[in-house]
């Protein structure tokens, strides 16, 4: 739920050849001289910068400094552009049962989805420009095709997207394994996959069960993925974990606010595996950190993004563009 006072990368034998050549040259100890570097000093001791850039919504953002300095590109979703009048017929659509395409006409509502995925488009150019891996989930507005009933959006557009980037990768439900770490994916999640709150719970008991089995098809894949994970997992999701600092909306004009809105699987994975860090955003006024467990657990935020230093598998040191104070 992004109503808030702000108004796969895929397993080794399906990645193209593209960027199995731009990871194969990030991976080589004796290139460093290039654009494209992980730095692997030793197999037991290493030291790398990871990007991570918060919901876009369509707005590209200063990150020239920061992706010079990264090994690594994050993306945590929602890079498409929104609109007022696509948000307000969204919310109409939740009072009177009915398809917010069908609210705006479905023809405003194509060249809708088509701006947006041209605002998208130009966030992807940038982050591709870096010349460095980027690794992405998709978010709830960056238009993958699930559950629609539209023929138009039934198609997987984001990922249309994505495939003209050779150096990005969608990893969501899926993971990436190099010399150093396994990355896993987790995209879109609006709220808990299971409804928290009673005013907001089915009432018919047929829903509550197919809820309960999506929810249940969802872990399952992602603790599988976590499970064959041969290396530490950096853990990337556009939602946050569920009940923490990181998903309470805080606006006094919506009716949830005080609620958390974070993800319950997100939870549940950093809680049962541990990994060495977990990055989303989605809950825009979460911007900042909290520990789960062992996990240093990061929302980055709305038109914002983070530098993460690291060395081994520990965190070292954290640099939020802007500061937390001046969010």
């Amino acid at each position: 739920m992004d109503d808030t006072k702000h108004p796969p990368l895929i397993a080794p034998d399906f990645m193209d050849k593209s960027f199995k050549w731009i990871l194969k040259r990030a991976l080589k100890n004796n290139i460093a001289s290039e654009p494209v570097s992980i730095k692997s000093l030793a197999s037991e001791q290493f030291y790398m910068k990871i990007l991570v850039v918060g919901d876009c919504h369509g707005v590209k953002q200063e990150l020239e400094n920061e992706a010079e300095q990264a090994d690594v590109i994050l993306a945590v979703g929602d890079i498409c552009g929104d609109s007022e009048e696509m948000r307000e017929a969204m919310f109409q659509a939740m009072d009177l049962e009915k398809e917010w395409y069908d609210i705006l006409g479905r023809g405003n509502a194509r060249k809708a989805v088509e701006n947006s995925l041209e605002r998208g488009r130009k966030v992807l150019n940038q982050l591709s420009s870096f010349n460095k891996p980027v690794f992405i989930v998709p978010g709830n507005w960056d238009w993958d095709g699930r559950e629609e009933t539209w023929g138009f959006l039934a198609e997987n557009r984001f990922q249309g997207l994505i495939d003209e980037f050779p150096n990005i990768q969608n990893i969501n439900r899926e993971r990436f394994q190099d010399s150093n770490f396994c990355y896993i994916g987790y995209g879109p999640c609006s709220a808990p996959e299971i409804p928290q709150y009673e005013d907001e719970k089915p009432e018919k008991e047929e829903e509550v069960q197919e809820i309960k089995a999506e929810y249940l098809r969802k872990k399952d894949k992602l603790q599988e993925l976590f499970q064959e994970a041969e290396k530490p997992v950096i853990f990337l999701s556009h939602n946050v974990p569920h009940e923490t600092s990181l998903d309470r909306i805080q606006n006094p004009e919506s009716p949830a606010d005080g609620r958390h809105y974070g993800s319950l699987i997100v939870r549940e994975m950093i809680e049962e595996f541990q990994p060495v860090f977990s990055a989303a955003g989605h809950m825009h006024e979460g911007y900042g950190r909290e520990q789960v467990g062992e996990t240093l657990a990061l929302n980055a935020g709305l038109h914002s993004h983070v530098l993460m230093e690291l060395e081994n598998e520990e965190v070292k040191k954290i640099d939020f563009h802007p500061s937390r104070e001046d969010y």
